[in-house]
Formats: C-alpha cells, structure tokens, sequence
C-alpha cells in the first residue's frame, strides 16, 4: 500500500513527527469548528464546485447535442427535397416557350414546352429550386410532388396558384369587352 503524504515527508526528512501531529489537530479542530458553527469545510466547498462544474458541463454537451441534431435533421430534410426535385423533373427539352415566375421578388425565365407552358399556367405543374453553391436551379415538377416538397421546405417549390377570381358582373363584362386581347399575348 502506498503512505500517506505526511509518512512519506517524515520517510524523506522533510518533517518531523511533531509537526506532523500538529497539522493532522489542526486539521481535526477546523473541521469540528466548520460543524460546530455550520460552515462548509474546504473540501466540501470544493467538491460542490466540482458537482457545480460538472452540471454545467453537461448542460453545455446536451446543448450541443441538440443543435447537431438539428442540424442532421435539417440536411435529411435537404437531401429529401433535392432527391424528390431531382427524380420527378419534367424534362424541359426543346422548351421554345419563355416562362417568368419570381423568386425573392426578382423576375427569372426558364424555357419550357407550349404544353409545360399550359399546364404551369393552370397549376398542374410547379417550378422546384435546387440550389448548387451560389446559383439556383430551376426544375419543372409535377404539383402533387411540390406539395410534398413544400410540406418540408416552402421556399423550395413556386407555384403558380391559378387565380380564382369573383366573376365580373353583366357590367364589368361590357366595359371589358370593348378592349380586345390578342391571341399572342405573352409576359
């Protein structure tokens, strides 16, 4: 077994056995004192510090360990939505038609079919943004698949909600009907 650090200063010399028993009262009268008077002993002080530090470490780490699995969630949720966009685009090949839409109230265009182009229009199709570094990708999704998206992202998805109007009254329809709208009218 190993001595104690007062037999190994009195093995080395470096004290002899009164002031050993010296310290060792001394010791024995500040703790009779700290209960008699109800103080907290040196010791004690320290081991609550300890308890205290400890707590707060593991608040720190559970903390932590929150925010990284907010974080994991969240890129799971990314890589859904990227994977959905990627494995229902409508492929826009031969797209001669210009289609506006606007994304962070900025006007962009994509070239899609004549028939993408009727079905953006009536809200069968959706526009899905796949975002590569510092430039957005613009996709032509079905709107089942967009609403699905939009479920976990909503900034992800544009549609194009078909506007459901009031109808106009026998009025309106005079007034408008003196001004014709060309067949080839496009935004």
């Amino acid at each position: 077994m190993s001595k104690s650090l007062r037999d190994q200063l009195m093995g080395a010399g470096l004290a002899t056995k009164q002031q050993a028993l010296k310290a060792k009262t001394s010791t024995n009268k500040k703790k009779k004192q700290a209960v008699k008077s109800g103080e907290m002993t040196e010791q004690e002080k320290r081991r609550i510090e300890l308890e205290k530090q400890k707590a707060e470490q593991a608040e720190r780490d559970r903390e932590l360990n929150r925010k990284l699995e907010e974080e994991r969630q969240q890129k799971a949720v990314q890589a859904q939505v990227r994977q959905l966009i990627e494995m229902n685009t409508i492929s826009r090949d031969r797209g001669e038609v210009g289609y506006n839409f606007v994304v962070d109230s900025k006007v962009k265009k994509i070239y899609v079919t004549q028939e993408q182009l009727e079905r953006l229009s009536r809200s069968l199709y959706a526009i899905g943004i796949l975002v590569n570094g510092d430039e957005d990708e613009f996709r032509v999704i079905p709107t089942t698949v967009a609403t699905k998206i939009q479920e976990r992202i909503p900034e992800a998805v544009i549609i194009h909600e078909a506007e459901v109007g009031e109808e106009l009254t026998e009025e309106e329809k005079d007034w408008y009907s003196d001004f014709e709208i060309p067949d080839d009218l496009m935004w």
